[in-house]
Order: structure tokens, then sequence, then C-alpha cells
């Protein structure tokens, strides 16, 4: 009898654990390979900390980032910005795609830095609410990836940091406030969509987003703001994948 309850136990303890890893390979699975540190369109540097790709873009008398990451220690970030003798207190904004932790780990370490984010992803960064994919739903916001999100953006805002433009794009879907950036040529989509290793974007991942079918509609929303601006894709930019080479991927969509 007692051998039959610790079965079962292990049963209930381990088929969720099982379940996960198995999602997150089928998730996962080709995928562009996340490449080491590279530069990118319009002087952008990809930031790969092992799990989550940011961008840091430089400009006269400081840096942005877009996205902090899921390493606490910020490592990756603070070496890219030691290359270009800089250090924390020149990162003056920090754009974020979403309040997801693995995207907020590092923002912690930037204290001189301004927070973008739109507003339905204010309270998730902060850790005050959680988005209703399946995964964020069940695990909480660890307190070191907390995050204050102090300007919150409009679909369509233009921010202004010395020589660079950073235009902040609303693509709810992954989470309620999900973001799209584009600078200098390059589009940076963070969970929004995933480069596969077919050179074709994948939409958001049904096991971490809110609604899928209406990320594949901002997406196609976003590809026709694009078009009516005329902006020059040089290079898709992803969070969990390698990066694309210009539009393509996404007109086909």
């Amino acid at each position: 009898m007692r051998k039959k309850v610790l079965i079962a136990i292990a049963v209930v303890v381990l088929l969720p654990i099982l379940s996960l890893g198995v999602g997150l390979f089928l998730t996962m699975r080709g995928l562009q390979p996340m490449p080491p540190n590279e530069d990118l369109a319009g002087g952008a540097r990809l930031v790969n900390d092992g799990w989550t790709v940011s961008y840091l873009l430089p400009f006269d008398g400081g840096a942005a980032l877009v996205d902090c990451g899921n390493d606490e220690t910020g490592a990756a970030i603070l070496d890219e910005l030691k290359k270009r003798s800089l250090g924390p207190d020149d990162v003056k904004a920090i754009f974020l795609t979403h309040g997801h932790a693995d995207h907020t780990a590092a923002c912690h370490l930037f204290t001189k830095a301004d927070v973008y984010a739109f507003s339905g992803d204010v309270d998730i960064a902060a850790g005050k609410g959680r988005s209703r994919g399946l995964l964020p739903r069940m695990v909480p916001m660890p307190d070191a990836k907390k995050i204050t999100v102090g300007k919150t953006l409009a679909d369509g805002q233009v921010v202004t940091l010395g020589d660079r433009e950073i235009v902040a794009f609303a693509v709810p879907g992954h989470t309620a406030g999900s973001a799209a950036f584009l600078s200098k040529g390059l589009l940076m989509l963070g969970d929004d969509a995933q480069a596969e290793t077919t050179g074709a974007l994948r939409p958001a991942m049904w096991l971490f987003s809110d609604d899928v079918a209406q990320d594949k509609k901002s997406l196609h929303d976003l590809t026709a703001k694009l078009k009516q601006r005329g902006d020059k894709i040089e290079t898709i930019g992803c969070a969990h994948s390698g990066p694309l080479t210009g539009a393509k991927a996404l007109d086909a969509f």
C-alpha cells in the first residue's frame, strides 16, 4: 500500500515537470540559434546572456537597452558597455518589450535609466500582476527581477536619445503590453515572434503567451504600419532566436 502511495505521489509531482519539459522542447525546436554577441543594423549590438537576447543601442552621450535579459548580474551587458568605455550609469533608457522576468533581470543595475513600457505590462514588470500565459501565470516574479516603469509608451511614440530615434509599436498578444521597437533599421520584436531555421517568423510561443491569435493579428497590423510609414527594415531581432536579414519574413508572415 505504501509503495502504491509513493508511486502515485511521484506521478503527481513528476508529470507536470515532464509535461513542461516536453512543452519547452516543442516550443523551442527549429528556431534560429542565438548567436554570440554581434553587431547589427544602425550600430546596435546583440547581447546574448544564454537564454534571452537583449539589444544595446549606443548614441551620442550614452546608450539605451531593449530588455535587460535573464541574468541578474547583467554580466554580458556590462561587458558590452565596458568595450565602449561605458558603465551602468551611461545607460539612459531601458525599453521593455514586455514585463516577463527573463527580460527584466538586470534592469536594477541601471539606476540612471528611464524605464519605458506600454501600460499593459507596467504591473507585470513590477510584480504586481501576472500575464495570462500558462507558465507565467504559475510562476511569480522574483523580487530581484521586479522593475518600476517610469515612462508609459503610446503606440507609434518616438523617443529621441542623442542621435538615435527609437519608435515604439504596441503589439499585444504575447502579453497585454507587448511592444516592438524600431531604431536605425533594426526591428526588435522581443517575444512577439521568433526566427525559424527556415528563415520564417514563428508567432509568440503559446506556453508563455496570453493570446497567440491576437499576437498574429498584431504582427499583421505592425507590417501594415511599417509599410505605411515607409520604414526600411534591415534586420529583425528576436529575444530567443537569432536575427533575420531584411523584412521579407515579416511581410510573408
